[in-house]
């Protein structure tokens, strides 16, 4: 958790969509072999294809990118990116032992940029960004044989930076080579053709018939799958934060445990120290952040209103604040349904698939990465990228009542969610809301009438799944 953690935005492990699709090469043949014994021709077939389609270069300078004479070369770096992540720098280099390296690109705050290149390179290169697949690939149109040679990829997240190299070999076949090749393409083409082709029906009508159809492959276990890597990786450093009740706004009301938080009726009989929030009606973890990795869930419920994020340590207190990056706060709302807004400058909107009950914040300090999850289904929802100096505190606000449809609390969970269903009670009333964890609800945290508690109070439905069967210390 300290400053000792490995940072998480650049590696050189295998990409997680790579994995992705040996595992779904996998299921396919399983699956058609299972099916009939004339499907086993189609997906050993298919097997024979794919892996003899050319692979993505790795980071290893004993492997080498080959690109025909006038054609074009494509460098695939060699390092991963965080996922969903945006580069403030990537720069492509010309390593030589002489003299200084020379630039070959640069792509700098969202533009490439032609300052300090070859002039040889000039007008020949193209970036290429994946970001949600992580990669970044420099394309050299009409490739000459004085392109051989190394090149080195230097990306810069944050205040991270890491560098890596690959080798370009340039194809310069002779006559007598050229007609041999001529030939032996001639002969296995139309024959490798006409195996995909036949193997293509046979799938399609063993597929047509099970009433289904090659579509099928983009199932939502796939687009789960991609987005999996970061949050499992964020989830690693999970940390157990809790409240300052020395920052809270006077209307909020903090649990003894200092983990769950709501809007009051009135205010507070509370000192109104320097730390105190006094119009913003929110309140700080305890927890200060001045390096490494840390993560930490939220859950939500049914609120329709609420605030979550980070903040620095020295942000506003006092008087109205304007939350943005610039002033300190990487925050993530929900103003209404199924509206979200990451506080940024100017804001940035969007809708989710399914809303989060429970959400999920990763701080990564020297990577400079703050991103939120959706626990609920296991997505990403949004990245801030900073530099970030001075300690940062978690931030949490339940809004405002909104009619009397947000009145339940925010519940910082003290430990992984393992699935939706350890957040619901169970019918014989044993469920807890924290795994195997069981907290008390005290009656105060609750609004009036439920079979539950005592005589004239009551479960609200927003806060069933969260607090039903749970114990919190009472305030």
């Amino acid at each position: 958790m300290g400053s000792g953690s490995q940072p998480h935005l650049l590696g050189d492990t295998v990409p997680p969509v790579k994995l992705t699709r040996v595992l779904l090469l996998s299921v396919l043949v399983r699956k058609e072999m299972a099916s009939s014994p004339g499907s086993w021709f189609s997906s050993c077939l298919i097997t024979l294809v794919i892996l003899q389609m050319p692979g993505h270069l790795s980071g290893d300078v004993s492997k080498f990118h080959l690109a025909p004479l006038g054609g074009t070369a494509e460098l695939l770096c060699p390092l991963s990116l965080w996922p969903v992540s945006m580069p403030m720098q990537i720069r492509w280099l010309r390593p030589s032992q002489s003299q200084r390296s020379q630039t070959v690109h640069v792509f700098r705050d969202g533009k490439d940029r032609d300052e300090d290149l070859i002039p040889e390179y000039k007008g020949r290169t193209t970036l290429v960004r994946d970001i949600q697949e992580g990669k970044v690939t420099l394309q050299i149109r009409n490739v000459t044989l004085e392109d051989r040679g190394p090149y080195q990829c230097q990306i810069q997240v944050g205040n991270l930076s890491r560098e890596g190299t690959v080798t370009l070999q340039v194809a310069a076949p002779s006559p007598g080579m050229l007609s041999s090749s001529a030939v032996a393409l001639a002969v296995v083409l139309p024959v490798l053709g006409l195996l995909i082709t036949v193997g293509i029906c046979l799938i399609w009508k063993q597929r047509r018939s099970r009433g289904k159809s090659l579509g099928d492959i983009h199932d939502p276990t796939v687009a789960l799958l991609l987005c999996l890597s970061g949050w499992r990786r964020a989830r690693l450093h999970f940390v157990a934060v809790t409240l300052d009740p020395d920052t809270a706004h006077p209307k909020l009301i903090l649990s003894e445990d200092r983990r769950c938080v709501k809007l009051g009726d009135r205010k507070q009989p509370v000192p109104d120290n320097p730390q105190r929030f006094d119009f913003v009606v929110s309140v700080l973890g305890f927890e200060y952040f001045t390096a490494g990795c840390h993560y930490w869930e939220v859950y939500v419920g049914d609120k329709t209103k609420w605030i979550l994020g980070v903040c620095s340590e020295s942000v506003s207190r006092k008087g109205k604040v304007t939350a943005s990056p610039a002033n300190g706060h990487w925050l993530l709302r929900q103003s209404r349904g199924n509206e979200y807004q990451a506080l940024t400058s100017p804001q940035t909107s969007f809708r989710l698939k399914e809303p989060p009950r429970c959400v999920g914040i990763f701080l990564d300090y020297e990577a400079g990465i703050i991103s939120f999850y959706n626990v609920t289904d296991k997505s990403h929802i949004f990245t801030f990228t900073h530099s970030f100096s001075g300690p940062l505190r978690p931030f949490f606000e339940p809004c405002l009542h909104d009619g009397g449809k947000n009145i339940a609390p925010l519940i910082i969970c003290s430990e992984l969610q393992k699935s939706e269903d350890s957040l619901v009670p169970k019918p014989e009333g044993k469920g807890h809301a924290n795994g195997d964890v069981s907290l008390k609800v005290n009656p105060s945290l609750l609004p009036p009438q439920a079979p539950e508690l005592p005589p004239g109070m009551s479960w609200p439905s927003d806060l069933g799944p969260a607090l039903q069967g749970l114990k919190a210390p009472s305030f």
